[in-house]
């Protein structure tokens, strides 16, 4: 049982890049973008009717500034 704590003890020591694991996986750069091109991601059913309500409040919102000029 010594020998094997030896053997494991001497192959860390002399292999130490083997028992370290490097975890970034897009290299030194730090910033990872993704061109989607000119794709559209679709909008889910509640994203929708947000845009909608949002778009009529600033129709509204534009229709009183120009009344009230």
């Amino acid at each position: 049982m010594k020998i094997l704590y030896l053997i494991v003890l001497t192959t860390t020591l002399l292999f130490p890049t083997l028992t370290k694991s490097d975890t970034n996986h897009f290299g030194a750069g730090g910033v990872f973008e993704l061109d989607l091109g000119d794709s559209e991601i679709p909008l889910t059913p509640k994203q929708q009717r947000e845009q909608k309500l949002l778009e009529e409040q600033l129709k509204k919102k534009a229709k009183e500034s120009s009344v009230s000029n």
